[in-house]
């Protein structure tokens, strides 16, 4: 086993610098699926905001609906507006917040990862010979008692921190 020198938690072709065809990709996804999420709210409130339009459609508002379509429209019109922004605010700043925490604190003690690796690769030696022999054979038969315990790694482990 090789010592990693970078930690990578999260790989995503979209955030790297290439992929320009996957980023327009998902982003239209996105921004028709949240087309269609609205849409229907926007078609609701339109004949709200432009009476002319609901003159003209095949159907009749009946005013109890006006009630509740003038809600939603001052919702579009100003709650929303600023709930979009406020999440897309806290959602950049958790992102900064989580981008600096990963990048500013070590997130895996190596030289335990060191010496578990250590730990593991003296086992397999022991139970299936060295790794040049494993490596350079083309055919290899466990016998039953080789087969490795379901909680293997972690009897190696606590034995390895005593």
């Amino acid at each position: 086993m090789s010592d990693k020198k970078t930690i990578k938690l999260v790989e995503d072709n979209y955030f790297t610098a290439q992929n320009w065809d996957l980023k327009i990709e998902q982003t239209t996804v996105a921004l028709i699926s949240w087309l269609v999420v609205i849409l229907p709210f926007i078609c609701l409130a339109l004949p709200v905001w432009q009476p002319a339009i609901a003159a003209a459609l095949p159907f009749n508002y009946q005013t109890d609906i006006l009630s509740p379509l003038s809600f939603l429209a001052n919702f579009f019109d100003e709650y929303f507006v600023f709930i979009a922004i406020f999440y897309l605010g806290l959602t950049f700043w958790n992102n900064y917040q989580f981008a600096a925490t990963w990048t500013d604190h070590l997130v895996v003690d190596l030289q335990r990862e060191h010496e578990r690796a250590n730990l593991v690769e003296d086992a397999w030696n022991q139970k299936f010979g060295s790794a040049e022999q494993r490596e350079n054979c083309s055919y290899y038969c466990v016998e039953a008692e080789q087969n490795l315990e379901t909680d293997f790694a972690q009897t190696l482990f606590k034995q390895g921190e005593q």
